[in-house]
């Protein structure tokens, strides 16, 4: 053969072809964008989620709160009496409930004969919370992390059998801005004095 030759039957063997598999700019570009709104959307939705069990949470905490305080005070004041011994100076012997005149403070006298005092009061913190004063003692029945905004007793004519009292509370849960759980209750309790 001779070198003109040779170099023909070379020249396509030298030759190398381009066999590209890779990804384009414009792909990888598409590729990254479309991840970058997934993850985004799957983290909004993750944070929805969260949000929304941090407010259920709240207003369990609330309920739970609420219903303790109905229970306890719901049995005390059904068990009201009145007594001409009179241990509450601001209760005439005839009556079994005394709410002040704005009805911001119950008063009445328990079955073991203890002056009782239902209201609001600031704790050591500066917080507002539900107060029970018997006799010289007090505490309070709310926990700390639930306030109480409004508090309001009205009692019933004290010509009735059975004088009823219809408190009026309004709390929420203490925490940040979206989880501040409020709830309003009304509950009207009559005393079972019958004597």
């Amino acid at each position: 053969m001779t070198g003109n030759n040779f170099r023909k039957l070379k020249s396509p063997s030298l030759k190398l072809r381009r066999t590209e598999e890779g990804f384009s700019l414009i792909e990888l570009m598409v590729s990254v964008a479309l991840f970058s709104v997934i993850i985004i959307a799957a983290t909004q939705i993750f944070k929805l989620v969260v949000d929304a069990q941090r407010g259920a949470m709240a207003t369990q905490n609330v309920e739970e709160s609420l219903k303790y305080f109905s229970e306890v005070t719901g049995k005390e004041m059904r068990m009201a009496m009145k007594n001409p011994i009179n241990p509450c100076p601001e209760i005439s012997p005839t009556q079994i409930f005394v709410a002040s005149d704005n009805g911001d403070r119950l008063i009445f006298q328990n079955r073991y004969g203890e002056c009782v005092t239902y209201q609001l009061g600031l704790d050591e913190n500066g917080q507002q919370r539900f107060k029970i004063t018997r006799g010289t003692n007090f505490g309070y029945i709310t926990p700390a992390k639930i306030k109480i905004d409004a508090l309001n007793f009205k009692v019933s004519a004290e010509e009735l059998t059975q004088p009823m009292v219809t408190l009026n509370l309004k709390a929420y849960a203490t925490g940040q801005g979206q989880f501040k759980s409020d709830m309003t209750i009304q509950t009207s309790i009559t005393s079972r004095y019958y004597k």
